[in-house]
């Protein structure tokens, strides 16, 4: 994927809000409304009929099942396998008959376009991005709560009251806090949602829905890079040529600290950190490193060697789905995708700078003066990792 494909991507399903807009303005700060009604293309994110596209999945999905609810009839009856859709249909209805509304998590699979909506903003965010979709009876109510993500709200079938506080959002971190408050919904905005309507909720921002019908929604949550990620990844980064930030300071439990040597220690380590985020690319590599950790970690891509022996004139693409990173070091370039990490000697940097730039190309076009054997090599081992595939694919 390249950034004016994950723009064009995000483009279409944020309509008519701007794609600028979102990130500079909006993102972290403020709940956005954006209506899009039935015939916009975001209504379809999850296909045409996405009762039937959840209900496909019944295999892997539904004994994953989640609920919630404000005020249950009774008790939750428990997720099970299903054999079929028509199972897994009544496994949702036994959760609807007292109360529930149905969380179905890791959707992003299920559907090609919400594949690629969530590989654009993991492009422009090189962070994770997970969905969730919700499936309520009419009358459903959720309790006040916040989410610990960021969330992108797109109503796909039927109607939906939600709730929103007014106050500014929290941001709150992505852990609970001991004895925590329940939060409060307080001032608050009601927002109608129907089909192909978005909402975006920062973070920490209480609020509650309401179903005014059979209703499926998703909720496409991420979180945006923030100032203590960056501090993290420069301390990170620090930590691997400082070997003070790699001793041990707590050994065990069963003896006081010693407070005034740990105080010490932290205190060195901090300003030797302060020192070096102002030193010009410390900073900027920190941040690299922190992108090639981020990206390997996302789902493996699907891939598969050449089912057809590979020549300089076979055409190659890029899986839709591909991402990658380059990190440079003296010696080696950590070619980095989802799912893994893939070293090679310097020497090839051209060649990797091409493949990753250009969605189709001819295996003979890869410049750097490689012989074709070894053009041919690199090819067919990034077909294997899934980041390339034949250019008749599918």
């Amino acid at each position: 994927m390249q950034l004016a494909e994950a723009r064009s991507i995000l483009a279409e399903v944020l309509a008519p809000l701007p794609v600028d807009r979102f990130f500079d303005e909006i993102m972290g700060r403020s709940f956005a409304e954006v209506p899009g009604g039935a015939q916009h293309p975001r209504r379809a994110i999850f296909g045409d009929h996405p009762a039937e596209t959840v209900l496909a999945a019944h295999a892997t999905h539904a004994d994953r099942l989640g609920c919630h609810a404000e005020a249950p009839r009774g008790p939750a009856p428990g997720a099970i396998p299903a054999a079929d859709p028509q199972a897994f249909r009544a496994s949702i209805g036994a959760f609807h008959d007292v109360g529930y509304t149905v969380r179905v998590p890791d959707v992003i699979p299920l559907a090609p376009g919400l594949q690629r909506f969530a590989r654009a903003l993991e492009f422009m965010l090189h962070q994770p991005v997970e969905c969730s979709l919700f499936w309520s009876a009419e009358a459903a109510r959720a309790p006040v709560h916040y989410d610990d993500k960021d969330i992108i709200v797109i109503q796909l079938v039927g109607r939906k009251q939600w709730y929103v506080s007014a106050a500014p959002p929290s941001l709150h971190n992505s852990w609970r806090d001991i004895a925590e408050v329940p939060p409060q919904l307080g001032e608050h905005r009601t927002i109608d949602m129907g089909p192909g309507d978005l909402i975006y909720v920062p973070r920490g921002t209480p609020h509650t829905v309401q179903s005014q019908s059979e209703s499926l929604h998703l909720s496409i949550g991420f979180l945006p890079v923030t100032l203590r990620e960056a501090i993290i990844a420069a301390l990170d980064h620090l930590s691997d040529f400082d070997r003070p930030l790699r001793e041990t300071v707590l050994g065990r439990i069963d003896r006081p600290l010693d407070m005034a040597a740990l105080s010490q220690a932290v205190g060195d380590g901090l300003e030797r950190l302060s020192r070096h985020v102002r030193t010009p690319g410390f900073l900027e590599g920190a941040m690299q490193r922190r992108s090639s950790r981020v990206i390997g970690q996302l789902a493996r891509l699907e891939g598969a060697p050449p089912v057809e022996p590979l020549t300089a004139a076979s055409e190659v693409r890029h899986n839709p789905l591909a991402l990658c990173h380059m990190l440079a070091t003296p010696q080696q370039i950590d070619f980095c995708q989802p799912g893994g990490h893939i070293n090679i000697h310097r020497g090839v940097e051209p060649a990797l700078r091409f493949i990753a730039a250009t969605p189709v190309f001819r295996i003979g076009d890869i410049p750097g003066g490689l012989p074709d054997d070894i053009r041919i090599a690199l090819v067919a081992r990034l077909m294997t990792s899934g980041f390339l595939q034949s250019a008749g694919h599918g």
